[in-house]
């Protein structure tokens, strides 16, 4: 069994005691946020940038956060330390507690911290284009809720292709992302991604890649994609927390495959982000 260290409000908690309510309105409703961490040592990587995206969440759906960023940033170090392992994946989870028309009374928040081995990707991803639609409109996009269904079922349909993960498309059949990362394609040696608008998530690693690209002397572009412009592509790569930079090798849509070959601009900016992170 792979070794997760988990705390609940900051205490460690053992496999077997690592439980909330089953009042909790995360359960219940999904009401709740989540991020997820590449950590590196004691490290957690772009650790202010994730919290930030934590709070503005917190703000838009009315959640409270029982700590303040300083005490929820030493609960992490504090997971991540006590794992053995020098990679990890930190998941952090906010419920926002028992719910008052169960209980008699609104529960405190839980803040759910779990450290577990993580292995950086190698090989180019296979990705599946989902049947299912991201809503562009939805403000509910730019943050990262405990709402996944629609990507869970897209991941597990995906997999169950032979595929790594889903292309997602929006409900005006733009490319919008990956369920678990931002989309980039390069043409030409310019570099392009879709805009927040095209419904995708607002990635902590989408920012950095469009910065650092910047610094390599690459043009880098928001621009509305279908899949017939993204099939004449001529590298394509996904960008995440855990992934970081990985290729692209194949999408799979319907009975069609179309095929990429990785590139040099993907290399050159996944070794990028392993000097920047300290993987080199």
């Amino acid at each position: 069994m792979l070794k997760t260290i988990t705390t609940i409000n900051g205490r460690f908690r053992d496999y077997k005691d690592a439980k909330i309510s089953v009042f909790d309105n995360s359960l219940l409703y999904a009401e709740g946020l989540f991020e997820t961490f590449l950590a590196i040592d004691d490290r957690v990587i772009f650790v202010d940038e994730h919290i930030r995206r934590l709070y503005r969440g917190a703000g838009v759906t009315g959640l409270q956060i029982p700590v303040d960023p300083d005490r929820l940033k030493h609960w992490m170090k504090k997971t991540v330390r006590a794992h053995p392992d020098r990679i990890t994946k930190l998941r952090l989870t906010l419920t926002s507690g028992e719910a008052a028309r169960w209980v008699g009374r609104q529960g405190r928040p839980q803040v759910i911290l779990s450290a577990s081995p993580h292995e950086m990707p190698v090989k180019p991803f296979k990705l599946q284009v989902s049947r299912f639609r991201v809503d562009q409109k939805s403000v509910f996009r730019r943050i990262k809720t405990l709402s996944y269904a629609i990507h869970a079922a897209s991941l597990a349909r995906a997999r169950k292709a032979g595929c790594d993960d889903a292309l997602m498309l929006n409900q005006a059949d733009k490319v919008a992302e990956v369920t678990s990362a931002n989309v980039f394609w390069v043409k030409n040696g310019r570099i392009y991604t879709p805009p927040v608008s095209s419904g995708c998530l607002e990635g902590i690693t989408r920012k950095i890649v469009m910065r650092e690209a910047r610094k390599l002397g690459y043009k880098i572009r928001e621009q509305n994609c279908s899949l017939s412009q993204l099939y004449r592509a001529d590298e394509f790569f996904i960008s995440s927390s855990l992934k970081l930079i990985a290729a692209v090798a194949l999408v799979k849509e319907g009975r069609h495959s179309h095929r990429f070959t990785p590139g040099p601009v993907t290399a050159e900016l996944a070794s990028c982000f392993h000097k920047l992170v300290g993987l080199d």
